[in-house]
């Protein structure tokens, strides 16, 4: 873990074991219920509610990013369909200094998947920028949304859309 101004990210080793742990997934991906994809991964379901199995679940991923590290969307019989794991701990949108600390941190994670993967198959520029590694069966991204950056891990039947 880094701390750059008074805000916490992965760094390159941390950024590296993410990828990979969420690549382990791959063989139960679509198929896991929440419980038993948190307890392979080894994170701890914080917001689930069973009764509405379809809406996902918040995980805590047990470096220090809080309740809501990590989420997995799910199905309507809550099987994990996708996984999404923030790098950095949630931000305050709007401030240029929060700006600079996304921009710093996915350049920082770009590098290390880009050495670990190769260079990025798909590539969307902006103000939230994404790269994304697509496998034979999956893809691997690496996302900026308003308050993070993350990984996101995905079975390539999903990736419609502007990703398809």
């Amino acid at each position: 873990m880094r701390v750059l101004a008074q805000w916490r990210a992965f760094d390159e080793p941390a950024t590296a074991q993410a990828a990979q742990t969420l690549l382990s997934s791959e063989s139960w991906l679509r198929s896991a219920s929440v419980v038993e994809a948190a307890a392979a991964l080894g994170w701890v379901v914080t917001d689930f509610d069973p009764e509405w199995p379809d809406l996902g679940a918040f995980l805590d991923t047990g470096h220090g990013l809080g309740p809501m590290s990590a989420f997995f969307d799910t199905d309507d019989n809550g099987r994990v369909q996708s996984i999404s794991m923030n790098l950095t701990e949630r931000l305050p949108a709007g401030d240029p200094e929060v700006a600079a600390f996304k921009q710093d941190a996915f350049a920082s994670a770009a590098a290390v998947l880009t050495g670990l993967f190769g260079r990025p198959t798909d590539s969307f520029p902006g103000a939230e920028p994404q790269l994304w590694w697509r496998r034979e069966a999956t893809a691997l991204g690496l996302i900026t949304k308003d308050d993070t950056v993350g990984l996101q891990f995905t079975p390539q039947e999903l990736m419609v859309g502007e990703w398809g």
